[in-house]
């Protein structure tokens, strides 16, 4: 593989144990949500998330405890709306501050993401969880603060991450064709909408996963496993 300019990685599945996404930042955030919306409906973030809420489900005359029961039911669904992922970013960012959690990231991920950044590369994240949440995750990581090595976030502000129009636009704003541009994900379909555009993919099997039937994506099992020639 040649060297790329950029790299672009997900997040969950890929830098980041699944477990750690669901087990420890979801549990949190559903855990919390009801007591969170309820103690903070005044803040002016807050009441925008609501009034979002109310819109998307086009039930504008909703109480507070509808517009709870419906950030929990797409917590349930994991959906990818984002005045929830804004809310979970809220709420975790409080948890980190309190030290309940620290942001997991691989070993060979933290290794793999500074060696690059030394070697000139420049890294960006997209994930479908808010920016805010992502500079939180990498800040309080158990390796310590990794925001330094990275240029940019993007979440789903910018579109899905199986609509192939979302990659396009990541590579206008970094500012290099997409084909200078490597992608890491654990998912297809986000690899296949990386490529339609042209950019460089590889494919994360964390912790035992097995290569997909007809995945023509290169894989690799770890990080240390991604070298350039």
């Amino acid at each position: 593989m040649a060297v790329p300019q950029a790299i672009l990685t997900d997040i969950e599945g890929t830098t980041t144990s699944i477990s750690f996404v669901q087990d420890i930042l979801f549990a949190y955030a559903k855990t919390h949500v009801r007591s969170y919306v309820i103690d903070n409906q005044s803040n002016p973030e807050v009441t925008q998330i609501i009034q979002e809420v109310k819109k998307i489900t086009e039930m504008p005359n909703a109480d507070l405890e509808q517009t709870i029961s419906t950030l929990l039911l797409w917590m349930e669904q994991d959906k990818k709306i984002t005045p929830l992922k804004t809310l979970q970013g809220m709420m975790w960012k409080e948890g980190y501050e309190q030290a309940a959690f620290q942001g997991h990231v691989y070993k060979d991920a933290y290794q793999a993401l500074n060696r690059w950044h030394h070697e000139g590369i420049q890294l960006y994240v997209y994930s479908s969880g808010s920016v805010s949440a992502q500079k939180l995750l990498f800040s309080h990581a158990l390796h310590g603060d990794m925001t330094p090595l990275f240029s940019g976030y993007f979440d789903t502000k910018v579109g899905g991450k199986r609509e192939s129009i979302s990659y396009r636009m990541i590579a206008s704003e970094i500012g290099l064709s997409p084909e200078k541009i490597l992608f890491l994900s654990d998912t297809i379909e986000e690899l296949n909408a990386a490529r339609e555009v042209g950019m460089q993919t590889r494919l994360l099997l964390r912790e035992g996963s097995a290569m997909p039937t007809g995945c023509s994506h290169k894989s690799a099992t770890t990080f240390d496993e991604i070298y350039f020639q």
